[in-house]
């Protein structure tokens, strides 16, 4: 019997917002509907441009599929640079790999699929981030661009590393434009409402509102350690939070679909700002008090030991 034929090979690209979460916790729920339903829209308008298809839409993240890699780069150059290039916007990343999948109904299943949305989600604004897979198939598509190589990648789940490569917007895209240090908007000069000099540099905001977030606990988005809130989250970062949520939950100090949804939004985080968004508003658990003279003692000793523990919190939230 002849060798059965290879099964086809698919591209698939993962789109989101960088900073989504930022936003959201900034300028509301209403806010963050209406940005995303925007992103739809807009990466809508570019997919007609191309031959590719929009497999479905998750929340700020947008899943597309096309038969020819070459093609599905230069659809993921665009939203980035277009969609995302913008002032007045939240910056795009974007994630790919390529190879077989199974379609059902107007879905795609398979390890294809779940690789690339796992790119995706280490993927940093401005950046299409692609494995070897994507980087062979499309390679006259990629001819004359600076691709970085970023060396394997191990993700859960899945058995072998993954090499990955980087392709940044074009420098002079992004040159005239800062983002927001709070809500992460994009902004150019004429876009910032409010702008402040903090340690020697320029910091433009897209609100008052924004700006007096930043004034009042600067260390917080620009602090020692602040600079670490744009690197991307590791594997076991995501693992230490789910098992922290796990915690929370077993406690009862978290509800079932609260659970669910700090979870997505843990295996979703790109960004150490991102990831340590889904904790900072976490039920603390009650400590009961001893009573009598014991009660007493034990609460001199939590004033006693109070700046300790803060610290050591504080090392653990940089970690």
């Amino acid at each position: 019997m002849p060798d059965p034929a290879p099964a086809p090979q698919h591209t698939f690209a993962f789109a989101d917002l960088a900073g989504f979460t930022a936003l959201t916790e900034a300028h509301g729920d209403d806010a963050g509907a209406a940005v995303a339903a925007d992103f739809e829209r807009r990466v809508r308008e570019v997919l007609a441009g191309h031959d590719a298809e929009e497999v479905k839409s998750i929340g700020d993240a947008v899943m597309l599929r096309a038969a020819d890699p070459g093609t599905a780069v230069a659809l993921a150059r665009r939203l980035v640079a277009e969609v995302g290039g913008r002032p007045g916007v939240l910056g795009v990343r974007v994630g790919m790999h390529t190879g077989p999948a199974v379609r059902r109904g107007g879905d795609w299943f398979g390890a294809a699929v779940n690789l690339a949305a796992r790119v995706a989600s280490v993927a940093v604004a401005g950046e299409v981030l692609m494995t070897r897979e994507t980087r062979a198939a499309a390679a006259a598509a990629l001819d004359g661009l600076e691709l970085r190589p970023l060396g394997p990648r191990r993700f859960k789940n899945v058995a072998e590393p993954v090499e990955l490569f980087a392709l940044r917007a074009p420098a002079e895209a992004v040159d005239e434009l800062a983002a927001d240090p709070v809500c992460r908007i994009v902004l150019g000069h004429e876009q910032a409402v409010v702008t402040l000099v903090h340690r020697g540099a320029e910091q433009r905001f897209c609100s008052q509102a924004c700006a007096a977030r930043f004034a009042a606990a600067p260390e917080r988005y620009l602090g020692r350690g602040a600079d670490r809130l744009d690197l991307r989250v590791s594997d076991a970062a995501r693992e230490r939070v789910a098992l922290r949520l796990g915690r929370a939950y077993r406690g009862g100090r978290l509800e079932a679909d609260e659970l669910e949804a700090r979870l997505a939004r843990t295996y979703a985080a790109a960004v150490r700002a991102d990831l340590a968004a889904v904790t900072r508003d976490l039920p603390r658990r009650r400590r009961r008090r001893p009573a009598g003279p014991l009660g007493a003692m034990w609460m001199l000793w939590r004033t006693a030991t109070a700046p300790v523990r803060r610290r050591v919190r504080a090392r653990r939230r940089r970690r």
